[in-house]
């Protein structure tokens, strides 16, 4: 026979993993966005560096706000960008050792992206394992038992409520019933 603690037990499973799996693909999405910021990041330094060795360029940064820069290259030699290094300190480095270091960086969350959409797949996975459980355990518990049951068996049941001496007060049922969901 199926147990209600059990099927409980396999409902907040469920349920668990459905929250771990949409954090793992909000995560996924914040990844992809950071991903495409380097991306075009990449491409203006690509674009800066075969514009002419790097002579004359002029072009204005946006600062936010719908506010810009103006920003002016003149000179033979490659130009200077401010890198964020880490723990909010950034240096001045070319644009081409800029571009290695954004081409590092965006292999290494490439490289985090792809551990979450394993982790998504995994959980996906298992979600689907414990729904089906629950599904399959559920339709057993719906199934009445048409078998009568064996002396073992009526030893271990609870004592009928006509047989017993103790006054049991009736279990409340909630507001829809006692069917157990996968809210419950």
């Amino acid at each position: 026979m199926v147990d209600r603690a059990q099927l409980q037990r396999l409902a907040q499973e469920v349920e668990v993993l459905r929250k771990r799996l949409d954090e793992i693909n909000m995560r996924i999405e914040q990844v992809d966005a950071i991903l495409s910021e380097h991306s075009v990041t990449e491409a203006l330094l690509d674009a800066l560096l075969a514009h002419e060795d790097g002579r004359s360029i002029s072009t204005h940064l946006p600062i936010g706000s719908g506010v810009s820069l103006p920003y002016r290259h003149q000179g033979e030699e490659e130009g200077i960008a401010l890198v964020d290094l880490g723990s909010g300190v950034f240096g001045e480095r070319p644009w081409s050792e800029a571009k290695a270091i954004t081409g590092e960086r965006q292999a290494d969350i490439q490289h985090l992206r792809n551990e979450l959409k394993v982790q998504s797949d995994q959980t996906e996975a298992s979600l689907t394992q414990a729904a089906q459980a629950f599904n399959a355990l559920a339709e057993q518990m719906k199934q009445p038992t048409n078998t009568a049951p064996t002396p073992a068996a009526a030893e271990d049941a609870p004592p009928s409520p006509s047989t017993s001496p103790s006054n049991r007060r009736p279990r409340k049922r909630g507001m829809f019933g006692n069917d157990l969901t996968l809210d419950d």
